[in-house]
C-alpha cells in the first residue's frame, strides 16, 4: 500500500496522462479533486484525533499555559511516547503549536474545544465508542433500511441511553449544547405570546423552556422526558430562575403527553423529536400531543425543512452538506430521518393535524430551519376521516 501523501491521496500516478493532453487547467483540475479525497477518506482519523484530544484533557491540561510533553504527559495519566505522536498530530492539524524548548501551547482553535461548550461536548459525544462504532455500520443500515447504531450494538440509541449512564450524559449535554444555538431563533423567530401553558415535549434538559419562560413572563411550562434527561433539568430552570412556573413529567411520549398541574395545553412543542423516529411512531407522537391540547391548542414544530427535488438545485452548497449529513446522522444513530414539507404535512394529517397552506414561518439564522405549527384538524380535514369517506365510496 503507497503511503498517503498529505493530502490524503496515495501518491499513485492515476490518471496523469489524461493531465498533460489537457493542458494547466485540467490539471490544476485533476490536483483539486485529488485533494478533496483526503478529507472523504481520512475524515474519520481527524474526527477521532480530535475526539482523543479532548477527551485525554489536553485542552485542560493546557489552560494555565504551555508544558512540554512530559509534564503533559503526566497531567493527562497518558503513556508519553503515544501522547508526543498524538501531539504532533494535533499541531498538523493546528490544535496546537510548539513553542522553543519543547513546549505545547493552544492555538485559537485549540481553544475553542476548551472554552466552547458545544465543539467540547460535541467532541466529547462523538468521541465515544458508542457513536463512531454506530457510524461503522453505516453499509449495514443502507442495505436493510435499519439502523446502524442497532446493526453495531444490538439496540437503540434511546435504549442504549436507558442503560449506559456515561453514554445518555455526554449524549444530555451535547443535546443541550446543540439547543443552546438554536434557542435564539426560536424564541425570536415565533410569537409564542398567545400560549398560556407551553408543553416541552421531549425537551432535554430545559434549555429551550428556560428561555420560552424568560422571554415570556405569563407562560407556564410543562417538561415532558425521559428520567436520565429529566435530571439536569432542575439545575438548568434554576439557573434561569424560572423552576417555579415549570413542572417536570417523567413518562414515554409514545403512550401519552401528561401535561402537569396546568390543565390541558394551548400548545405542544416537539424540537428535534420527530427527527429521530419512523413515520408510525411520528404519527403516535404527534396523537399523543394532540390529546393533550385544549381545543385550538397548537403542536409547534421546529425543524430542519429539506427542499423539495424543484427547489434543491437553489441551495446553497454548504447548507446542502449540513443537511444530508443530518439526514445520514439520523439513519447512523436513531430510526428517523430529515424530512420536507410535503412530508410533514402527511404525518401531521394522520394525527389529526393540520398545516396552513402557506409556507411555514423561517427561524432567522438557522438555514431551512421553519416553525411547523399544527392545529387540531376538523372532521373532514383529518386524514382518517377521508380515509374512513374512501371506504365507504
Amino acid at each position: 500500500m503507497s503511503e498517503p501523501t498529505h493530502d490524503g491521496s496515495t501518491g499513485e500516478a492515476g490518471n496523469s496522462g489524461r493531465a498533460g493532453s489537457g493542458g494547466g487547467k485540467a490539471a490544476g483540475e485533476d490536483a483539486a479533486v485529488r485533494a478533496a479525497t483526503g478529507t472523504l477518506l481520512y475524515g474519520f482519523a481527524l474526527s477521532r484525533i480530535t475526539a482523543a484530544f479532548v477527551r485525554l484533557g489536553i485542552p485542560d491540561a493546557l489552560a494555565g499555559g504551555p508544558l512540554p510533553a512530559d509534564r503533559l504527559a503526566h497531567a493527562t495519566g497518558t503513556h508519553e511516547p503515544s501522547l508526543r505522536r498524538l501531539l504532533r498530530a494535533a499541531t498538523a492539524l493546528g490544535l496546537l503549536t510548539v513553542r522553543p524548548g519543547g513546549y505545547c501551547e493552544l492555538t485559537l482553535l485549540g481553544e475553542l474545544f476548551r472554552d466552547d461548550p458545544r465543539l467540547r461536548r460535541l467532541a466529547e459525544l462523538y468521541g465515544d465508542p458508542a457513536v463512531w462504532e454506530a457510524y461503522g455500520a453505516l453499509e449495514d443500515a443502507v442495505r436493510d433500511g435499519g439502523s446502524a447504531f442497532a446493526h453495531a450494538h444490538g439496540a437503540g440509541l434511546f435504549a442504549a441511553l436507558e442503560t449506559d449512564g456515561p453514554l445518555a450524559a455526554r449524549f444530555t449535554e451535547a443535546m443541550g449544547t446543540v439547543t443552546a444555538a438554536q434557542t435564539a431563533p426560536v424564541v425570536s423567530g415565533f410569537d409564542f405570546g398567545g400560549v398560556g401553558h407551553l408543553v416541552d415535549v421531549g425537551g432535554g434538559d430545559g434549555t429551550l423552556l428556560a428561555a420560552l419562560l424568560r422571554a415570556y413572563p405569563h407562560l407556564r411550562a410543562t417538561l415532558l422526558e425521559r428520567p436520565a434527561a429529566l435530571a439536569a433539568a432542575p439545575r438548568v430552570l434554576r439557573a434561569a430562575g424560572v423552576a417555579d412556573r415549570c413542572t417536570l413529567v417523567e413518562g414515554d411520549f409514545f403512550a401519552a403527553v401528561p401535561v402537569g398541574g396546568g390543565g390541558p395545553a394551548d400548545a405542544c412543542l416537539l424540537k428535534n423529536v420527530l427527527h429521530n423516529f419512523g413515520d408510525d411512531d411520528c404519527v403516535r407522537v404527534l396523537r399523543a400531543c394532540r390529546a393533550a391540547l385544549r381545543p385550538g391548542g397548537r403542536v409547534l414544530v421546529p425543524a430542519l425543512v429539506l427542499p423539495e427535488a424543484a427547489d434543491a438545485a437553489r441551495t446553497r452548497a454548504d447548507a446542502e452538506v449540513a443537511m444530508a449529513l443530518s439526514d445520514v446522522e439520523m439513519m447512523v444513530l436513531t430510526a428517523g430521518r430529515e424530512r420536507t414539507l410535503a412530508e410533514y404535512r402527511a404525518l401531521f394529517a394522520r394525527a389529526g393535524l393540520v398545516l396552513p397552506p402557506q409556507p411555514p414561518p423561517v427561524l432567522p439564522g438557522l438555514p431551512h430551519h421553519h416553525m411547523l405549527e399544527g392545529t387540531r384538524g376538523t372532521d373532514d380535514e383529518t386524514q382518517e376521516a377521508r380515509d374512513a369517506a374512501a371506504v365507504r365510496r
